[in-house]
């Protein structure tokens, strides 16, 4: 939410930071997520890697004559090359969180105020529909010394309290109540939610308590601040639900399964074989790699919905629709560098139109491609698609009224095509900074990290190319032919509206 400029307070009823481990383990998948906020490198520095497990087998001598411990076998953590992670890495939660801290201590709209509880939420239901209400009271109990926290280079601003009387930068000798009025709520405090319970809403289904996975909040964020912003119909947001609850279901029933097979005894020689109480070391390693793709995020796959187009997969048949947008090496057009192209694609709140150019040393294709831009550019003028050229990351993303980019990966050898060959479209211009260099990209050998493939693992025809967009999430969103631009801005146009700026809200967690 900072990042798309929402004005947010996040509500933390602890006093102090979590000092012991309770979610020290990230996944690939998720560092694919931080890697996209810029925030990736110093995580995967300071943390301990993750890239072998060791089981140990009952059913043979251990310990040994020797008094010793013997490995039975080893295995990856992660399933290899399924992410330009190698593996999964381990950090305390507070050392996260610190990190965290320090990056929303660069955006002054959100504020994290600790051992603060919320004492009810009410609902106004007839100003829901109105963009510019803010239909939500929630009243909350501060105690004394309790307000923002301090992030490390400064203190987190305030600026959205309705009473300044209440000002938590101020010193308090007893507890303090205060009334805010939001646009949205959002409930982050797990299975046991006081949201829910104020709410009226019940717990269904099964619930755990080895829960490895967690809701994607990357789903939900950008749709809201898309709605917030004015930029979207408020009806996406019911996605959040028809994609994720089917995900959590899944997650909690393996889940479940898999916890008992670290509860039940090791089937061993002692051990009557039919016994269905124990579980073998074999069947204990065969769900080790079955969960691996369920924790590791890369087996969500979004069903057809109003923000996920069930068309033209053939096009790129090795990137399904619904799935993350996977990555493979790619080189600059201009000075060479190699880069994991979906590593480009940051979360700023914008889609993220590729266009797999194809052989542009051809002619035809070359007016394929011309073609492609020129449709964009008409089609746009009903929608704020485009964006200007800006390069200022602290101001990136929907604090402009644009909606998408567009990165360019071309089949043809860089040494046929020169930059000033593309259409000015995809080679964007600024007066003060320029030609922005860093939109177009090859599928070509690099001098010194090998030959990426990036058409043969999209699976996309190396001449023809096609058009893909991919949401602010990262998954992919809808497939189409270089000739189709008028089609994808109809498919963005079924849910996306002029844009508006405004904002305000609240999130607990």
């Amino acid at each position: 939410m900072a990042r798309y400029g929402i004005k947010t307070r996040v509500i933390e009823k602890r006093k102090a930071n979590v000092r012991g481990g309770h979610a020290d383990g990230i996944q690939c998948r998720s560092l694919e997520i931080l890697e996209s906020f810029d925030l990736v490198d110093r995580i995967v520095r300071e943390s301990c890697h993750m890239a072998e497990v060791s089981s140990i087998d009952p059913e043979s001598s251990n310990p040994g004559d020797d008094g010793l411990i013997h490995r039975a076998s080893r295995m990856s953590n992660t399933i290899p090359g399924i992410s330009r992670f190698p593996c999964g890495v381990l950090l305390a939660q507070h050392r996260i969180e610190a990190i965290f801290l320090e990056e929303l201590g660069k955006y002054p709209k959100v504020n994290i105020e600790r051992d603060v509880t919320p004492v009810s939420i009410e609902i106004d239901r007839q100003q829901i529909r109105d963009h510019d209400s803010r239909p939500i009271t929630v009243k909350l109990r501060q105690a004394a010394g309790g307000g923002l926290v301090p992030a490390l280079n400064g203190v987190i601003g305030d600026e959205s309290h309705d009473n300044k009387q209440d000002d938590p930068t101020l010193n308090r000798d007893h507890d303090c109540h205060e009334t805010i009025r939001a646009k949205y709520v959002i409930g982050c405090d797990g299975a046991h939610s006081w949201t829910r319970a104020q709410l009226g809403f019940h717990m269904e289904g099964e619930q755990t308590e080895f829960i490895w996975g967690v809701l994607d909040t990357c789903n939900l964020g950008w749709k809201l601040a898309l709605v917030i912003k004015g930029l979207a119909n408020p009806s996406i947001l019911k996605t959040y639900e028809s994609e994720r609850r089917g995900v959590a279901k899944e997650l909690i029933a393996f889940d479940q399964e898999y916890s008992k097979l670290w509860s039940s005894r090791p089937t061993s020689s002692l051990t009557d074989k039919n016994d269905n109480k124990s579980v073998s070391m074999t069947d204990f390693e065969r769900a080790f790699i079955q969960q691996q793709l369920f924790s590791s995020g890369f087996g969500v796959c979004y069903s057809p919905s109003v923000l996920t187009a069930n068309t033209n997969q053939q096009l790129a048949n090795a990137t399904p629709i619904g799935k993350r947008f996977p990555s493979f090496r790619v080189i600059n057009h201009s000075d060479a560098r190699s880069h994991y192209f979906a590593s480009l694609l940051k979360a700023t709140g914008q889609f993220h139109i590729i266009l797999f150019a194809g052989d542009v040393s051809r002619p035809a294709q070359m007016r394929r491609v011309n073609g492609f831009c020129d449709r964009i550019t008409r089609a746009s003028k009903s929608l704020p698609l485009l964006e200007p050229l800006h390069r200022d990351g602290a101001s990136c993303g929907l604090n402009r009224r644009s909606i998408a980019t567009i990165l360019t990966l071309h089949s043809a050898p860089r040494r046929n095509v020169e930059f000033h060959s593309f259409p000015p479209l995809l080679r964007p211009y600024d007066n003060e900074l320029g030609y922005d260099y860093d939109r177009i990209f090859a599928d070509e050998e690099s001098y010194y990290e090998g030959h990426g493939r990036a058409y043969e693992g999209y699976g996309v025809d190396a001449e023809r190319g096609c058009a893909l967009v991919v949401r602010p999430d990262g998954h992919v969103a809808w497939i189409g032919e270089v000739d189709d631009g008028e089609g994808m801005v109809e498919w963005l146009g079924g849910f996306l509206v002029g844009g508006m700026e405004g904002g305000g809200g609240v999130a607990r967690g």
